[in-house]
């Protein structure tokens, strides 16, 4: 496949996988990647799935595969390619070291990684008369009607690519570097015009501004179409006729004046509905048996009417001259769709790091400690193979671990760069550390608890349950909420009808709906009298929240205020006084709030945005605000510390991973500083109409930075931010690039967060080695918010050594360039940092001493027991013995690390409900069961049910299956009786507590059935 990637797992576009019979691919020109199931050389079925889940959505009948490149770069292409490199950079004079270098990158580059201008060195016709490449007109058939938007503006889009390939074409020329000539790759603005000729063309203009060479007289005259001036109604349910009213009123108006009135409908369900809603208001509704709106024209008459169509239109539009107007039912009633189930945000956290295990790593086994990972292997006894996770230990012992028994294997995450002490197996040694660091653990967790104890002990009226108005103002989304912000929405709700104070974490990208979910909060919290303090970390920042909270809440009675620098200190004394006196609802403010003079009269919720940019003395007081109200934090990348109390369940997590529709990847590249590449880099975004954030994190050099980019770019109009000037400077600055009166934007970290501008999809980051990965984020989420390509360069000094931190920094920034890797990103800096200074200087010798793993898990069950939760006493998980071989097969799942997921996944699986969820997922990605895999989940399904039991172990001899019981098990004597005489005596207890039930199988099967029957016996 043309410019395709193969890969284990599909999420980008140009992607594509093999598995089996399954086929995954995502070609460029689909939202979502696609499966395709074979059988033998018939295709079973196309299936559309999610990137992220990797589940299955909807059927399709087709899928067309697009090329995902237009290079072609097989080797016999690439030798082509570098012979010709050769021979054009002799005729251009060039050292032969150059020309080697260029000729040993065109051998290794991948498709994506070579600029299209070089696409001719690919071609035997390179260098000759014939035209190298094919145009996009030679695809065109004969008959093609072209519809050109705005000639005149499509001309001037052509003349502004032509100039910048000559302005490329000139620098490469007297810098004595290797070009094509222009003609090679392009065709210039004239032989465009020209190749157009040659098919019918309709133009659309504004005004007429024809080409000197054609007649500039227009064929015809229409009048505009105009916007239908009333949908902004929406109404959440249909049968509410009080909100169709005006809509109605407005229908018999254009009836009246003989027009034409189209409700276009997307489904033959919402034609149904909508005649039959507008039939019970007594207007003329007929349904179409025409195939085309020319064919009702034509037997119109002059009265007018409604007709109800079956189809889609993005907007509803009048058409005056022909008396036609065009609603979009869509437009009108908002569908709400219903969610699915999701997982809890914390389940695929140490999965993913599992996941990402090498051969040579360092593991801990609860049971022996610190090892290193030598890889999987399977073992042959007999007829029966299984795979076993190979751990070795000191004295080059080695521990061989079943695949149902992962639930003990975890990744070691320690400190950054210390090397781990490798433990004996069957040494003391392990279980001491433990103890020291479970005694530890208990004293930080029961000050972490201290800290929190309030909140837990607190107990404050829970929130009123949402009413009519709530439900309304929902209603006027104008978006469609993703499952995961729904789920989020849903956590918030179920935290506010609770009598405990919320203390949630909203982890989303920016763009990704937290606002929302922080709005709709809000609005409860007021409606249900209390006051709502928004706390944003910036000047700026608090601006827009509070733009974005007064357009949201402008229908209804809420008052929203903002608090910071940008007001005088007669607005300030005002805002404090009538916030003292309840007279505002919502107040969003920097940590001017935190400040002694602001009182609130019944304040009830906070929402913190960003709070890992608030200072240490800042953070103290919001730690102590916890304790008194609902809290709803809100963060793209949550600091390690913040990450790392959600994820031991100090405080809630609410992950929304669900990119807005259209949302592309950014392209990041990471460079030394070139003034060759941040010239073409600016050039080419001004050039499609966007804008450039040029980030320089020092002062006291931005102003000669912004210099160096008006000499590069002269046409650009600069603009310089940075957080030393004063506050009417900043806003004035920031104003006039919102405004478009400024094309690159130079500033320091000031435009990390809250700065909401599509046009702005470039980003240029210099000296990006001195930022943290949170700070790259942030920044690199300023852009990408429009459904067009958004690059994104990190910029390094010529020559630079990087610590091995910046470097893991930066290869994680450019690998998480898919939309909704906040939450990735931040786990990477948690495991970067390896804890780090989670909870002081004293703790990172436990996480090294044990890894972060088991740190966080003894630390969530201490704090579960220190709130008083029950804990289920810990028991070493039943040993299966069945001789069955239970593995997953290489042919099945190729990729490695994949598998182990699988591995560690399955071994985590407690109940039956969670087995057959992953059963579901193998046959939707990677197709049929085999038998080995069958088998495994089989295991792990009695494993669980003799886990119940208390049984320590079963296995099966040939002969009879066996099974010990610990001294506690909950056995029932009648049951055993009961089931003894059922099976004809055969069952017997001996006197060591072990049951044995004599059975002879025929097959693997019968095994493990027999085995799971007698133990639903048992329980029953």
């Amino acid at each position: 496949m043309v410019g395709y990637k193969r890969v284990s797992l599909v999420e980008e576009t140009g992607e594509f996988s093999v598995r089996g019979n399954i086929i995954d691919v995502f070609p460029p020109l689909e939202k979502s990647p696609l499966r395709v199931e074979m059988s033998a050389d018939e295709i079973e079925s196309i299936r559309v799935f999610d990137n992220i889940s990797q589940r299955s959505l909807r059927i399709v009948d087709s899928l067309l595969v697009s090329p995902a490149s237009q290079m072609i770069t097989t080797p016999g292409k690439k030798t082509l390619a570098v012979r010709n490199v050769k021979r054009r950079a002799d005729e251009l004079s060039l050292p032969r070291e150059v020309r080697s270098r260029l000729a040993e990158i065109v051998k290794g580059a991948a498709a994506d990684e070579i600029n299209p201008v070089f696409l001719p060195l690919f071609y035997e016709e390179f260098g000759s008369e014939k035209d190298v490449l094919s145009s996009f007109f030679d695809y065109l058939p004969q008959d093609t009607l072209l519809i050109l938007n705005e000639p005149f503006a499509v001309g001037q889009a052509l003349q502004k690519a032509q100039a910048r390939m000559e302005m490329l074409l000139f620098n490469a020329r007297e810098s004595g570097k290797f070009y094509l000539d222009i003609d090679n790759a392009y065709f210039d603005e004239a032989k465009v015009w020209a190749l157009m000729r040659d098919f019918r063309q309709i133009s659309f203009a504004g005004f007429s501004l024809g080409r000197e060479t054609e007649d500039t007289e227009p064929a015809v005259v229409i009048e505009a179409c105009r916007e239908i001036p009333f949908l902004d109604i929406v109404s959440g349910e249909i049968k509410e006729d009080a909100l169709l009213k005006q809509i109605v009123q407005k229908i018999r108006g254009w009836i009246a004046d003989g027009m034409l009135v189209f409700f276009v409908c997307p489904t033959s369900e919402d034609v149904f509905r909508m005649k039959q809603l507008l039939m019970s208001y007594d207007l003329p509704v007929r349904l179409p048996p025409w195939s085309s709106v020319m064919d009702v024209m034509k037997e119109r008459g002059k009265s007018g009417g409604i007709i109800i169509w079956e189809g889609k239109i993005s907007a509803g539009f009048t058409y005056p001259a022909l008396k036609l107007v065009f609603l979009s039912e869509e437009e009108i009633f908002v569908r709400k769709k219903k969610p699915r189930r999701l997982r809890p945000a914390r389940e695929a956290y140490f999965l993913k790091s599992f996941g990402d295990l090498k051969e040579g790593n360092y593991v801990v086994h609860t049971d022996f400690g610190i090892g290193i990972y030598r890889g999987l292997k399977r073992i042959a006894v007999g007829k029966v193979e299984n795979d076993f996770l190979v751990i070795e230990y000191l004295d080059a012992d080695k521990l061989y671990v079943p695949v149902n028994s992962l639930e003990k294997i975890q990744r070691y995450i320690g400190p950054e760069g210390y090397v781990p002490k490798i433990d004996r197996m069957g040494g003391t040694s392990w279980e001491s550390v433990k103890e020291r660091v479970k005694k530890s653990v208990r004293e930080v967790a029961e000050e972490l608890a201290s800290i929190y104890a309030a909140r837990e002990v607190l107990e404050r009226k829970s929130f009123s349950m949402p009413g009519q108005m709530y439900e309304e103002f929902c209603s006027t989304f104008e978006f469609e909420e993703t499952p995961d912000q729904f789920k989020a929405i849903e956590d918030v709700h179920q935290d506010m009808g609770d009598v405990k104070p919320m203390d949630r974490l909203i982890c989303g990208d920016a763009g990704f709906g937290k606002t929302e979910v922080a709005i709709r909060a809000a609005f409860r919290a007021v409606m249900d009298g209390k006051q709502v303090a928004v706390l944003v970390p910036t000047t700026i920042l608090a601006e827009q929240h509070h733009q974005t909270f007064s357009d949201r809440l402008g229908d209804f009675p809420v008052r929203v205020e903002v608090l910071n620098r940008f007001k005088s200190i007669t607005a300030q004394k005002k805002i404090l006084e009538d916030l003292k006196n309840q007279k505002i609802d919502i107040i969003v403010g920097t940590h001017r709030l935190l400040q002694k003079d602001v009182e609130f009269k019944e304040l009830g919720l906070v929402v913190i945005d960003e709070e890992q940019r608030f200072g240490v003395e800042h953070k103290e007081k919001l730690k102590k605000m916890r304790a008194l109200v609902d809290v709803l934090t809100l963060s793209a990348t949550p600091i390690p510390r913040t990450l790392h109390l959600s994820l031991v369940g100090i405080r809630d997590l609410s992950i929304i991973n669900t990119p807005p529709e259209e949302r592309l990847p950014i392209k990041t590249y990471v460079l030394e500083f070139n003034e060759d590449v941040i010239k073409s880099a600016i050039e080419k975004e001004l050039e499609r109409g966007g804008q450039v954030f040029f980030v320089h994190d020092r002062v006291r050099s931005i102003y000669s930075v912004a210099r160096v980019l008006q000499s590069l770019v002269p046409r650009a109009k600069i603009g310089v931010v940075h957080g030393q000037m004063k506050p009417l400077e900043i806003e004035k600055s920031m104003a006039a690039f919102v405004r478009r009166e400024v094309d690159v934007l130079v500033s320091t970290t000031i435009v990390g967060s809250g700065l909401d501008i599509p046009t702005a999809n470039t980003i240029i980051i210099n000296r990006a080695d001195r930022l943290g990965l949170a700070q790259l984020y942030q920044l690199r989420g300023r852009v990408g918010r429009a459904a067009v390509e958004a690059f994104a360069y990190l910029l390094l000094p010529r020559g630079a050594m990087l610590s091995v931190d910046a470097m893991k920094r930066l290869q994680t920034i450019k690998e998480f360039s898919q939309p909704g890797s906040g939450f990735r990103i931040a786990r990477n800096d948690l495991e970067i940092r390896g804890g780090g200074n989670l909870l002081g200087v004293s703790q990172s010798g436990h996480i090294r001493a044990v890894g972060y793993e088991l740190y966080a898990e003894l630390m969530e069950k201490t704090m579960r027991e220190i709130k008083g939760e029950k804990i289920a006493e810990e028991e070493e998980m039943p040993e299966i013995q069945l001789g069955v071989s239970a593995l997953i097969p290489e042919e099945y799942v190729q990729d490695v690390y994949q598998r182990l997921v699988l591995y560690k996944r399955i071994s985590l699986a407690a109940n039956d409900e969670e087995i057959t969820e992953i059963r579901n997922e193998l046959a939707d990605c990677y197709g049929a069961l085999p038998e080995p895999v069958e088998n495994l989940l089989k295991i792990i399904r009695i494993r669980n049910r003799l886990r119940l039991l208390q049984g320590k172990k079963m296995g099966y001899d040939g002969k009879r299956i066996y099974v010990f019981f610990r001294k506690t098990a909950p056995l029932d004597s009648q049951r055993i009786i009961s089931i003894f005489h059922k099976e004809n005596n055969r069952l017997r207890f001996t006197p060591d507590g072990k049951l044995l039930f004599p059975f002879s199988a025929l097959s693997p099967g019968q095994i493990l059935d027999q085995a799971n029957l007698l133990l639903k016996m048992l329980a029953q």
